[in-house]
């Protein structure tokens, strides 16, 4: 642990209330499943309410697909125009990657099993055309990247509980073979991919990787390795924690982190201790609030301390 990542995890916990509440849950739940700190316990507590939607979690579900169908005109933050013409194509992505996401802590950090509501709020047949229509679509895949990603291992992991069902290899040669890595948003969307498939696998902090796994995370991790020594300057500062943190779980040492931690030290935002873009050519110009931060900032924490999972 070093002293700026406390600083900014003591700035984020003394600031909490300024948070939307999206992003306090981000917070403090992966704090909590990465290495379980005491200091947002509390913050998981007091959360409750809301993942549960007062202890009625059916009910919690229904409202994120009211909210998925509200914002269905809208792309996502990261190339949201590069990807609309795949969420048109696929337009049960959204509402089912927020079930699946809530779905998952619900069990993860609360302890509340509500797998059985997934079939019931989504028809099967639906669910499953889209998970073999997105493995067939090696251009949505890589455009989508993120999302398509996380409704792959949510739905496999969590859901089905299945581990050995998803072509890893097929994904690893996707991130080599489907972008332009001359182009600065085709880099972002690579290592997404690839960092969400680690992260996807350990259920999102709950659990280590299946060790039967780990020769095709290990290659993932030494091609952004490669990469990013070629592209530094290129890469935002979210990518290079999330790269770190992936290199926790899968226990791989990467010679990148000093000078991601050195750019860290020199990128606190000038309204208060946390950090933003300020050094590369790729910033998230948009995301330089407290709040709009928080998700660069939590990676960072992570990135930080070792991992010990709960599950």
């Amino acid at each position: 642990m070093n002293n700026l990542s406390n600083s900014i995890l003591d700035y984020y916990l003394s600031h909490f209330d300024e948070l939307q509440p999206d992003k306090q849950g981000h917070f403090a739940t992966r704090l909590h499943l990465w290495c379980q700190d005491p200091q947002v316990a509390g913050h998981i507590a007091a959360l409750r309410p809301w993942f549960t939607a007062g202890e009625q979690p059916k009910a919690a579900l229904q409202q994120l697909i009211a909210l998925s169908q509200e914002t269905a005109g809208h792309g996502s933050k990261n190339a949201g125009e590069l990807r609309q013409t795949y969420f048109v194509r696929y337009p049960l992505l959204k509402p089912v990657v927020l079930v699946l996401f809530r779905i998952n802590f619900l069990q993860t950090v609360y302890g509340v099993d509500c797998r059985e509501l997934f079939y019931q709020l989504f028809a099967q047949k639906d669910v499953l055309r889209l998970r073999d229509d997105l493995l067939k679509d090696t251009e949505a895949l890589s455009i989508l990247s993120t999302h398509a990603i996380n409704f792959l291992y949510l739905l496999e992991r969590c859901i089905n509980q299945r581990d050995d069902t998803l072509p890893l290899a097929h994904f690893l040669e996707v991130g080599k073979t489907a972008y332009n890595r001359s182009d600065k948003l085709h880099l972002q969307l690579l290592i997404y991919l690839y960092t969400h498939c680690i992260i996807g696998d350990a259920r999102f902090y709950y659990r280590a990787l299946p060790a039967r796994h780990a020769p095709v995370y290990t290659a993932m991790l030494q091609e952004l390795e490669a990469l990013i020594g070629q592209h530094y300057e290129d890469i935002n500062l979210d990518n290079k924690f999330e790269f770190l943190v992936c290199c926790k779980i899968a226990g791989f040492t990467s010679g990148h982190e000093e000078r991601i931690f050195d750019e860290a030290s020199r990128s606190q935002s000038p309204d208060g201790v946390f950090l933003v873009d300020r050094f590369n050519n790729n910033p998230q110009a948009g995301n330089i609030s407290l709040d709009t931060s928080e998700h660069r900032n939590v990676l960072f924490i992570m990135a930080n301390r070792d991992f010990t999972p709960l599950g």
